[in-house]
């Protein structure tokens, strides 16, 4: 039995199936999610099973841990520091 494509769910026969990403595609139907951009074996990348082009691609931030323990004591501390007047000292 030949399987479904993972875009148009109709019949992919095996001279037009792209197999990738665990899913079966028709060659015209794999293509870039945002820009339609016709892919290959060679050109795409996936994300969440899903096929991207180069551009399109999406990108992975990396988030920054800012309340840790230490953050925030060295955070108190910087503050203090700045705060805190000097006291002049007088020599009689």
């Amino acid at each position: 039995m030949n399987p479904q494509c993972a875009r148009c769910g109709k019949i992919v026969y095996p001279t037009e199936k792209v197999r990738c990403l665990d899913k079966n595609w028709h060659k015209g139907c794999f293509h870039c999610e945002v820009c339609r951009m016709t892919l290959n074996m060679k050109n795409y990348k996936g994300y969440d099973k899903k096929p991207y082009c180069s551009a399109h691609y999406p990108k992975t931030s990396f988030t920054t841990v800012t309340d840790t323990p230490e953050n925030l004591r060295l955070k108190q501390q910087s503050e203090l520091q700045i705060v805190r007047p000097r006291l002049k000292t007088f020599t009689l």
